[in-house]
């Protein structure tokens, strides 16, 4: 057998991506998603290799349009994927009727699902994962009239933490949770601070994927589109990952904004939720890029599974690559 070309080894890098969260893909998926290929390929090669490749071939295994390694049970993985979907075009649906509530806030200038909801791969033990942005100036008091309601619903992830092995949701809250579809507003940043680079750990997929996945729900001025102007960085790894575009089935009615933030009463709200932040929290807080907690940034994902993702994803590498 010849030497295996790039494209044939950037198909087997996103699929082995993949297939640590049992997430088959489509030939265009494949396409979209091509990990670290030397240079932007089009679709129709991405076609022709898998026609052509005895060693793809040998490697994966298809159905219905979906594609997995070999010996996964891709039939069985199509059908997770199709009831993960459904899952979370419910959750969609629950988070619109939510982000009414957002859009109130002038403070909150753009809201988008990530995580596990981002991906339509949801349980219904997952969270709904949100990313916000917020003017500067207003982050602590978006997070407490986001939150709030929310808390006093029952409607987040308890602050009680399971055993190491019961994990909890990629990258993002965890706990056990107190009611169907909680929501974790665990990732915000302000305008000032759209680029992420800072925030990755060394050979960070994860981090790239998470920023070209993001699903907008509002956009009030355009911050997510500059969020993905601003990290340009991701296309070095993910170079035909479009970032993807609000849909007005995702969009909330747009009602006049609450007059219940103001500038001067900040530093109030940065007291009341930095002492009521859990113990384990401050004692990570901006060691590294887990948890971050600043006037800029907050980020409170204790559980971040980057490195582990990361590191299995570089074992599957070394076994089949």
């Amino acid at each position: 057998m010849g030497a295996r070309t790039d494209l044939e080894q950037s198909v087997m890098r996103t699929i082995l991506w993949f297939s640590q969260f049992s997430y088959p893909l489509t030939v265009f998926e494949m396409w979209k998603w091509l990990l670290m290929p030397e240079r932007a390929y089009g679709l129709a090669e991405v076609y022709a290799i898998l026609e052509r490749s005895s060693w793809l071939q040998e490697k994966l295994e298809g159905h219905n349009g979906f594609y997995a390694l070999k010996g996964s049970g891709v039939g069985n993985l199509v059908l997770g994927r199709q009831e993960r979907f459904l899952d979370a075009e419910r959750k969609f649906r629950v988070l619109r009727r939510a982000a009414v509530y957002f859009s109130l806030l002038p403070g909150v200038r753009s809201v988008a699902a990530g995580n596990t909801l981002a991906w339509w791969s949801t349980t219904k033990e997952s969270d709904i994962d949100l990313y916000i942005v917020t003017r500067p100036g207003h982050i602590w008091s978006s997070r407490f009239w986001l939150v709030l309601p929310f808390f006093l619903l029952g409607r987040r992830p308890s602050p009680v933490h399971p055993p190491p092995s019961q994990g909890g949701v990629r990258g993002g809250c965890r706990g056990v949770k107190v009611g169907l579809d909680p929501f974790c507003f665990s990732f915000f940043s302000t305008t000032q601070q759209l680029n992420l680079e800072e925030l990755c750990l060394p050979r960070d997929y994860y981090m790239a994927f998470w920023v070209r996945s993001l699903v907008p729900v509002f956009d009030r001025d355009g911050s997510l589109t500059t969020l993905q102007t601003e990290n340009r960085w991701v296309a070095r790894n993910l170079p035909n990952a479009q970032p993807r575009t609000g849909h007005h089935r995702h969009e909330p009615r747009r009602l006049p904004s609450l007059p219940i933030q103001w500038g001067l009463a900040e530093p109030i709200f940065r007291s009341i939720q930095r002492n009521r932040l859990p113990a384990h929290l401050r004692e990570i807080a901006n060691l590294d890029s887990r948890v971050v907690v600043t006037d800029n940034v907050l980020k409170f994902h204790d559980n971040d599974r980057r490195e582990q993702y990361r590191d299995q994803f570089e074992s599957l590498l070394a076994r089949h690559l």
